[in-house]
């Protein structure tokens, strides 16, 4: 009988770890109710070379405007066209010395500012012209064309527009459908653009403290986010591939020596 209930607890122990809940699945595993986590300093969407803005003067005397609005009629070179509204304008293209050309004011330098400064810039240089007077109009400034990437073990992988000025990688998340229970939460790349290559930064989005507080937490245009899968989701791009290594494999396999060895003993 001693023997029955070894074989007996051995096939209950299996079952308990063939059922265990997996870990390293909840995000922020280090937070505690009501406590406070610092966030890494709010980071703008700041303008490089390449990017795309829609640049729109509104003005109490439309025709004042108009010399300012370029619109797809005008079909300048660096400029595609841009459903705006009841009527399409055209896009400015930051070029590589960070400058946009824009009508009546001339050449602009926009690298390093964020949407707002880009505002105020044009804003001031209007001014200063006598094109307009302080209150008679107004300078509207969206992205178009600024994108990021979600590759990997997430519902709706893709390229998605950037759309504010602040967007978090848990926004990324978001929108791409979150992370699928197959991916590895503590191995998450970020992919950025800095200088002459990408730089790879490593999340483990188990540990609140290093996401909320990392340089990527805010993302940036063209940073590419992926997630690896684990090596359950791995293994299934092979036939068979989980068969040894799932719990209920195991616990079949110790029915049946438990029930071989019960009708040995009787």
């Amino acid at each position: 009988m001693t023997k029955l209930k070894t074989a007996l607890f051995v096939l209950t122990l299996l079952a308990a770890i063939g059922c265990k809940t997996p870990k390293d699945i909840a995000y922020f595993q280090d937070i505690e109710n009501n406590s406070y986590v610092a966030v890494s300093d709010s980071a703008e969407i700041r303008l490089k070379a390449g990017d795309k803005l829609t640049i729109i003067v509104h003005a109490r005397k439309p025709e004042l405007a108009a010399q300012f609005n370029l619109s797809v009629s005008s079909q300048r070179i660096g400029y595609t066209n841009l459903n705006n509204g009841s009527y399409q304008m055209s896009s400015y293209t930051v070029d590589d010395d960070g400058y946009i050309d824009f009508p009546e004011l001339g050449k602009l330098q926009l690298r390093g500012l964020s949407r707002a400064e880009v505002v105020d810039l044009i804003k001031k240089k209007l001014i200063e012209g006598e094109y307009f007077l302080t209150d008679d109009f107004v300078v509207t400034v969206e992205f178009d064309g600024m994108y990021f990437t979600v590759l990997g073990e997430v519902p709706k992988p893709g390229r998605y527009p950037i759309t504010k000025d602040r967007l978090t990688i848990l926004d990324a998340l978001g929108v791409s459908g979150d992370m699928a229970i197959q991916g590895i939460r503590k191995n998450v790349k970020v992919l950025r653009d800095e200088g002459q290559g990408k730089r790879v930064y490593i999340l483990d989005f188990t540990n609140a403290n290093q996401v909320l507080t990392s340089p990527v937490y805010y993302i940036q245009q063209n940073d590419v986010l992926y997630v690896e899968a684990n090596d359950l989701r791995k293994r299934q791009t092979t036939n068979n591939g989980n068969t040894l290594r799932t719990g209920s494999f195991w616990i079949s396999i110790a029915s049946i020596l438990t029930t071989l060895y019960v009708g040995f003993i009787k």
